[in-house]
């Protein structure tokens, strides 16, 4: 099950990895309490281990989920850079932009500077 693993779940665990406390991670990530345990559950379920102990008072990795941090983190940081990249690529306007003015002093001063400019 693996496979169905989201990317949310991921970023839950990370966070709560760093924090260990569900309060905290609830309110970095802009979730609720219930929220973060709900994929931190999901991807246990997915990996088919414990990840954290958990009680009232204390949350710690367990030895599963040390080791898995361990490999995550960089993996993780190397998909955001990717993703990152990607999404601020398509934002990138490429190639030249022509504009066509009928009449010069009918576009404005602004759109007539910008008009002007050879870039």
């Amino acid at each position: 099950m693996w496979e169905m693993i989201e990317l949310r779940e991921i970023r839950v665990f990370l966070a709560l990895a760093e924090e260990l406390h569900f309060g905290r991670t609830a309110e970095r990530l802009g979730l609720t309490q219930s929220r973060v345990s709900q994929s931190l559950r999901a991807l246990e379920t997915k990996l088919g281990t414990e990840l954290v102990h958990r009680t009232s008072r204390r949350v710690s990795l367990t030895a599963a989920g040390e080791r898995f941090l361990a490999s995550l983190g960089p993996a993780y940081g190397k998909l955001a850079g990717v993703l990152e990249r990607t999404h601020d690529s398509s934002l990138r306007l490429e190639g030249r932009l022509r504009l066509g003015l009928i009449a010069a002093a009918a576009s404005g001063t602004e759109l007539l500077r910008v008009s002007a400019h050879e870039c």
